[in-house]
Parts: structure tokens; sequence; C-alpha cells
């Protein structure tokens, strides 16, 4: 039977006991750590799965490779904050989702100029309320730009992340996220939504995620209950890959 460890790739294991060096001090902030060769001869392995192992302690931030010169120990970049907003909140497994609408809007310039739909007059709008038991926690508001025969599944509406959902929807790939946290008052339908009082602030989160070509996939504006619902972030999140 083969063990746990020996399903593990040998890049992976060569990734993890370098990033346990460096969290334990072992390898400190600046310093070199070893060389693809040495690397090579210490693990018994071929200079192409070294560098997939180095690669994989590069995408988790730990370590920058200089040309010529190697791969230098980095220092946790804590100001540097992460939500992850499939996770924040509440617990996933607590919330139901409720769709309220779906909605084709055709030629309004005005609606795809707002948002950051250039070119586009044809917007997918999808409206959901989300539910921690019997409490209405958040309403999500998704503008989607409208894809000629790329139908969407009325499962896909409902419960799908709204980065999930551009990604199955466009043809281009999504490749960055950026987000506003703000407070605003609570509209008289946002408040009958989350059954709250129409006076109450708010929390509103916008993410807008955009193509390589830096064009507006998709917005997404979530309202949510200032009393039920919570954002969570972490620095240095990246490196828990490994």
């Amino acid at each position: 039977m083969r063990s746990r460890e020996n399903l593990i790739p040998v890049y992976y294991r060569v990734a993890d006991d370098i990033k346990q060096q460096i969290e334990s001090g072992a390898l400190k902030d600046g310093e070199l750590i070893p060389t693809e060769a040495q690397l090579c001869e210490q693990y018994a392995i071929s200079r192409m799965t070294v560098r997939q192992g180095i690669a994989l302690l590069a995408e988790a931030g730990l370590i920058d490779t200089v040309k010529g010169k190697g791969s230098f120990v980095t220092r946790p970049r804590l100001n540097q904050l992460v939500i992850d907003l499939k996770n924040s909140g509440v617990n996933k497994d607590q919330l139901r989702y409720k769709l309220i609408s779906v909605n084709l809007i055709r030629n309004n310039l005005e609606l795809t100029q707002e948002l950051g739909f250039t070119g586009e007059s044809n917007v997918i709008t999808v409206k959901r309320v989300l539910f921690k038991t019997d409490l209405p926690v958040a309403i999500e508001e998704k503008f989607l730009r409208y894809q000629k025969g790329k139908p969407l599944l009325e499962t896909q509406l409902e419960y799908a992340d709204f980065p999930e959902l551009v990604a199955k929807h466009q043809d281009s790939v999504p490749v960055r996220n950026d987000m506003v946290i703000s407070v605003a008052a609570l509209s008289a339908e946002q408040a009958k939504l989350l059954e709250a009082d129409e006076v109450l602030p708010a929390l509103v989160v916008k993410q807008v995620i955009y193509s390589k070509e830096d064009k507006p996939l998709g917005v997404s504006v979530m309202v949510c209950h200032k009393d039920r619902f919570e954002l969570k972030a972490t620095s240095y999140p990246i490196s828990g890959r490994l």
C-alpha cells in the first residue's frame, strides 16, 4: 500500500520543506535558498521537478527569484490582506439562497456605461437574498455582459459564487477581481428584503471582475445587514496553499 507521503508530488514536498525552514527562521529574510543543483542532489530529482517546487514557493510569495543570482527568501507582506468572500460573513453551510429575479435589460446605454461595459447594450441582472437560518443576511445583485448562445442554468444563478458565474458565462478569461467596501443607508426595498429598519446603515461590497484586456466582465453589489454579516481578512494567506 502506498503511504500518504508517497502520494504527494515530489516538487510539493520540496516546496513544503523550504517553507517550513522559512517559517521556523532557519532561512531568514533575504537569505539565498539552495541552488537548483543543490536541491537536485539533495532530493535526487530532476531540475525540472526542482523548478516546479521553486515556482510554487514564488507563487506563494515566499521567495523572489533574481535571474542569474538565485532565489531569495522574502518577508511576509503582512500589510496585504486578502478577503475570502466565499468563507466570510457566515459559514457557507448555514446559508440558504433565494433567487428574487433574473432580467435581460436591452439597449440601456446609461446602465452599461455606469457598469463599465463599453460597447455593450444588453445586460443580464440577477438578484438573490442570502439567509442564515430564517434571517436575511445580504442582498446580492449581479450584472453580467449578455452573451448570445450562452444560457445560464437556474441553479447557477441561485447558488454559484459571483466569480464562478462570470467564468462560466463569459468567453474571456477572468483574471482580476477589484473590490470596494463602503457604507450606505438602506433603500426602502433593501430594508424590506433584509427585514430591517430603513434608517440602518449597511455594508456594501462591490466587486468588478476584469479580463486580461482590462475589460469588465461582471459587476456584483452585495448589501449586507450590519448585525448579521462580517468580513474576514487574512494577511499572508497565499502560502497556506503549501
